[in-house]
């Protein structure tokens, strides 16, 4: 894997095969960054493809760089991280005009992806990981709850019962619980180097989860998504024993959502993984499963 990096933000992977056979687009999820797909991103250039991605705002580069930890912006939040994956992908497509360009976006980072779908979008194929859809009960009651921590402490603040009702909800169900992080994955040492690195399982700021309510909001209408869109492939991978769409119940309700609007959908539910399908004990079956889709797309 060799890297390329022209800024801070924007990171380019790049295979070293003469044969390449595509750009692949990463929007990692919350509280993570780049660096987390170091395995997925060396596999992908050793099949022989790019690889750009840049860390959202709030995470990885921004945070070493001084940003708060988990806060995207003051006002629009969800609008700017989004505009900012579409810039990436525009950014794929200008650098490798001759390659097909992919999406692969993770837990929160997927419904960043969907967010950019509105406008017609020049992308092969997209693969959505660790993703699901939310009832709009959930939204609402989320919404009202975050409501009442920005009243209570600020756009700023992280609230510990936001955290545990989501986070640590999705950690408890596996009990006996050996970290704060084993919903992610099955694989202590995975979960060991999520837990050691400074750079993940931070608490977001309360505004972020605000933002997040408005953008699952926006993706939960159908006619949000624009009719050019609507032959891209989507394939949806995610775990068995994944807490956080209890279960695989909720990335089930995604596909059968989307397929409402889509034309092109696939669903795998990968046997005993957790949250992150490419960092677990069987990531090697979930990566040909991947490779299998883009190269049939």
């Amino acid at each position: 894997m060799h890297l390329d990096s022209t800024n801070s933000n924007l990171n380019r992977f790049i295979s070293p095969n003469v044969d390449i056979n595509g750009v692949v687009v990463i929007s990692h999820g919350m509280a993570e960054h780049i660096g987390r797909y170091e395995w997925l991103i060396s596999q992908l250039n050793s099949d022989g493809y790019h690889v750009i991605a840049r860390d959202h705002r709030g995470h990885g580069t921004f945070i070493v760089n001084g940003y708060q930890p988990g806060f995207f912006s003051e006002t629009d939040g969800w609008i700017k991280v989004s505009n900012d994956l579409r810039d990436t992908v525009n950014a794929a497509i200008t650098e490798f005009p001759e390659l097909d360009c992919y999406l692969f976006a993770h837990s929160m980072g997927s419904w960043i992806a969907l967010s950019i779908l509105n406008k017609q979008i020049n992308i092969k194929a997209i693969v959505l990981s660790g993703s699901s859809k939310v009832s709009n009960f959930m939204i609402y009651f989320q919404k009202v709850l975050v409501k009442f921590e920005i009243l209570r402490n600020g756009k700023k603040a992280v609230s510990q019962i936001i955290d545990r009702f989501t986070i640590r909800s999705f950690n408890n169900k596996f009990k006996p619980i050996r970290t704060s992080n084993d919903w992610i994955s099955s694989d202590n040492t995975s979960v060991d180097n999520y837990t050691n690195d400074p750079l993940c399982g931070f608490m977001v700021t309360n505004s972020l989860w605000s933002d997040l309510c408005s953008g699952l909001q926006m993706i939960s209408n159908l006619k949000y998504y624009s009719y050019k869109n609507l032959n891209i492939p989507i394939y949806i991978i995610s775990g068995e024993l994944d807490s956080s769409s209890s279960y695989g119940k909720m990335t089930k309700n995604l596909y059968k959502f989307l397929s409402r609007r889509f034309k092109n959908i696939k669903i795998e539910i990968i046997d005993k993984a957790r949250h992150e399908v490419f960092s677990e004990w069987n990531k090697n079956e979930s990566y040909r499963k991947l490779i299998n889709f883009l190269q049939c797309s």
